[in-house]
């Protein structure tokens, strides 16, 4: 691609990439910054934290409140993004089965990153933040309605789901194929190619540990059982080689964050 045709490009850039670029990017970061406190867990004697914890420790830092700002809009940006996948299909996934699952798992995802952004707000407004047991307290408020088990038990099973299909891209690496590579980056691709695949692993174990946790909340009908990514990261913690482990999460975090970091960079878009 020439300089002139990707100037081009990126002048008539779309509102909807524009979105996809930000979020990706703002991602990214946050998948980094997860990766160096569990990373710092493994090698020390602190506890790995989840999301909300990673805001609390952000927000102690110099320019911390900048860096949560930037997280809120981006989180925000992401989020909307995939609502937009979901509405309007610009991608073209289609209404079959697997269309349909791939533009639900949008929705899925909207709300758990609209969920952070969120959170990432009230620590940066002083609002407030979790006390690390909201998946508990999620749990709790489905238990709650008519059916409320099978709605936690097809929770738990869209959790394993979505954790085996992030094994399944790992494996086939076919997120490649969604990348517009330009001659300086295909020098790279084979590396490209590997971050994604740690990186999703990564992710899949994590969702499996969570949709495990959600699975004995149902069978139980006790809301405690259920666990978020902290609970899904300590669990790791505690087995044999249990630092090994989480340093090895933690990693493929830090390489998923890059991975998002290309994909805000290199992701093909519709028309592109």
């Amino acid at each position: 691609m020439s300089t002139a045709t990707s100037s081009a490009r990126h002048a008539k850039r779309h509102p909807l990439e524009t979105l996809g670029r930000v979020g990706y990017g703002v991602k990214g970061v946050l998948y980094a910054l997860l990766g160096v406190i569990a990373l710092d867990a493994a090698i020390g004697p602190e506890d790995p934290e989840g999301q909300e914890g990673a805001f609390a420790t952000l927000a102690q830092q110099s320019y911390g409140e900048v860096l949560l700002w930037v997280l809120v809009v981006g989180l925000a940006a992401y989020a909307l993004w995939r609502v937009v996948l979901a509405i309007t299909d610009p991608e073209g996934e289609g209404d079959d089965v697997e269309g349909a699952g791939k533009r639900f798992f949008y929705v899925v995802s909207a709300v758990a990153y609209g969920s952070l952004a969120y959170s990432a707000y009230r620590v940066v407004s002083g609002a407030g933040q979790s006390s690390g047991g909201g998946a508990e307290d999620r749990a709790q408020t489905l238990l709650g309605l008519p059916a409320g088990r099978w709605i936690v038990g097809l929770l738990a099973l869209g959790l394993l789901g979505y954790g085996l299909y992030q094994f399944v891209r790992a494996y086939r690496a076919s997120f490649m194929s969604n990348f517009h590579l330009d001659q300086r980056a295909v020098q790279h691709r084979d590396l490209i190619k590997r971050a994604g695949q740690w990186g999703l692993s990564a992710r899949g174990v994590v969702y499996v540990l969570t949709g495990t946790f959600m699975a004995q909340a149902a069978l139980r009908a006790d809301a405690d059982e259920a666990g978020g990514l902290d609970q899904a990261l300590g669990a790791l913690q505690r087995q044999s080689y249990g630092p090994w482990l989480l340093g090895l999460v933690a990693i493929g975090f830090i390489l998923y964050g890059a991975y998002c970091w290309v994909n805000a960079r290199y992701r093909r878009y519709e028309g592109q």
